[in-house]
């Protein structure tokens, strides 16, 4: 949530605007505009991460009314003298600002740019953190590096004396609030006269802080992942580029394994008025689309009927093709292209495969399961290193934005287990199932293809898989009119996941669709959970 006056709004735009018009631009772009007595509260969407100041929104604003408002360019590199070495956080980016004016009112709007990255980008410092210090106080050659839990002695900022690791450790606040992002030895910056300027994640040190007066502000950003800590590096250039002269600065690295390699380029996409008229069934003119664009900062280039596209450096959202129609159709306007009558009439109704789903949750929710609906998109971690199943025939994604989003999920039960562990403080017993989609090898005409899983999962101090074995046989008989129904010994493949001797492959006429069993203690340690859990995985597409 941003929340700024109409008259802050109105100076960054430089333009006096009405309410009505912010509310006309903020509805064309899905940013939810709550008003208050002469108080604009926009509630932005999650793939707009670059909008986190009352400058980068008000440059949506700028665009779409063909304001032009003031932004430096980047500078280029500078190399003041920063060497990095290997930690566990590795991945470091500087930044150098020169501001067109002291930090001034600037300096809440500032601290909450920095607050709001380490939140919702870098997930609470976890990924990447920022520092902000002031240029002129650091004495440069600059080293970030550990050092020994005894050689820690600072003013944490907002102290007023120095402290040693243990003193930090107990009597700082953020030491504290992200003790779980401590590493085991000191990560700090140093600078020419070997005093400490900060200790990523946690701290920065009083005797380098911004303040009303400050002038040039040194950045860094460092983390855990290269692509959060880059794409943070990037919204940080574009918002302070309306504050001031930006300049990347250039990081001697001790180990080629660390390196970041920032870039600002950007994938480019072909586009025509075909292309944009068969997905938005309306006709616009190449010259009305490249001025649109063109305001919203994309890098133009004609080649005959073609339109090359590159997005903004710092729009990490723009994936596909059809997210520049959607900004196209979105400056366009909605309401500006004509309804189309459908050529045909038919009546909808329910596919048959619907009427045997609904029969199969009500059985499960007879027996006291609650359905659950999970994530088609998930990671390695928890589909098979948490599970101990080898990670084979998958499907893995391109153009990562999140470690926590790598691939389509091959199995259900694991995301099951992954909302248990996250509801611990909730009641238990907890019984929950799904009916999902997952994606796995296909046929011979096909690498992969989606197939309809069911798994359920109980977990209580009488779980058992006798029972979860009973249930499945009252599903396949009841909904599915499956008899010939029996069992044989997990294979191999989940022989690490279940207790042995308590895992059993499920069969239909001698084929097998499925899998069941009692979860062995060390996968539930992976997850967290300390009752017993007993589950079952069925391939309804197969039958």
């Amino acid at each position: 949530m941003l929340n700024y006056s109409l008259d802050e709004m109105n100076k960054a735009i430089g333009k006096k605007l009405k309410l009505a018009d912010y509310e006309k631009i903020a509805l064309k772009f899905g940013l939810d505009l709550d008003e208050g007595e002469n108080v604009l509260n926009f509630e932005l969407t999650s793939d707009r991460t670059d909008i986190v100041s009352k400058y980068s929104l008000a440059h949506v604003f700028a665009s779409q009314l063909g304001i032009k408002m003031k932004r430096n360019l980047l500078v280029g590199i500078e190399k003041p003298g920063v060497s990095v070495e290997n930690t566990e956080r590795k991945f470091v980016n500087v930044l150098h600002v020169i501001l067109d004016d002291k930090v001034g009112d600037d300096l809440n709007e500032i601290l909450a740019i920095q607050d709001r990255l380490d939140r919702n980008v870098g997930r609470n410092r976890k990924k990447s953190a920022i520092g902000f210090f002031d240029y002129g106080k650091i004495s440069f050659p600059i080293k970030y590096c550990e050092i020994q839990k005894e050689q820690v002695n600072f003013i944490p900022l907002g102290d007023s004396s120095s402290k040693n690791y243990n003193q930090i450790m107990k009597e700082v606040k953020q030491a504290t609030e992200y003790r779980d992002l401590i590493p085991k030895k000191p990560i700090v910056w140093i600078d020419g006269s070997n005093n400490i300027i900060a200790m990523p994640p946690i701290i920065n040190a009083d005797n380098y802080s911004i303040t009303e007066n400050t002038k040039e502000l040194f950045i860094d950003i460092t983390g855990t992942d290269k692509e959060t800590v880059n794409a943070v590096t990037k919204i940080l250039i574009y918002n302070f580029q309306f504050l001031g002269k930006v300049s990347i600065i250039e990081a001697k690295y001790k180990s080629n394994a660390i390196s970041t390699n920032l870039s600002l380029e950007m994938h480019g996409f072909y586009l025509n008025e075909d292309s944009i008229e068969s997905l938005l069934g309306k006709r616009i003119a190449k010259e009305q689309a490249v001025k649109i664009l063109s305001a919203m900062d994309y890098s133009i280039k004609m080649l005959g009927k073609d339109i090359f596209v590159k997005p903004p450096f710092y729009r990490q959202d723009v994936m596909h093709q059809v997210d520049i129609i959607d900004d196209i159709m979105r400056s366009f306007g909605v309401d500006n292209i004509n309804e189309k009558v459908p050529h045909s009439y038919t009546e909808g109704s329910f596919l048959f495969n619907h009427y045997l789903i609904q029969n199969i949750k009500e059985i499960l929710v007879g027996f006291g399961y609650q359905e659950i609906d999970i994530n088609a998109l998930t990671n390695e971690k928890y589909q098979f290193t948490n599970t101990f199943i080898e990670g084979e025939d998958y499907v893995s994604l391109l153009q990562l934005k999140s470690g926590d989003v790598t691939m389509v999920s091959k199995y259900v039960f694991p995301e099951l287990l992954r909302l248990i562990s996250n509801n611990l403080h909730k009641k238990f017993p907890q019984k929950i199932f799904s009916l999902s989609e997952i994606v796995q090898g296909g046929s011979s005409d096909v690498i992969f293809e989606n197939r309809l899983k069911l798994s359920f999962v109980s977990c209580e101090k009488d779980a058992n898989v006798t029972d979860t074995l009973s249930i499945i046989k009252k599903v396949l008989s009841d909904a599915l009119s499956v008899k010939a129904i029996s069992t044989n010994y997990v294979d191999k493949e989940y022989a690490k996941t279940f207790i042995n001797g308590r895992a059993y492959n499920i069969l239909a006429d001698e084929k097998k669709i499925g899998f069941a069993g009692e979860l062995h203690p060390r996968v539930m340690n992976s997850f967290g959970i300390e009752l017993p859990v007993s589950l079952a995985e069925v391939y309804i597409e197969v039958l």
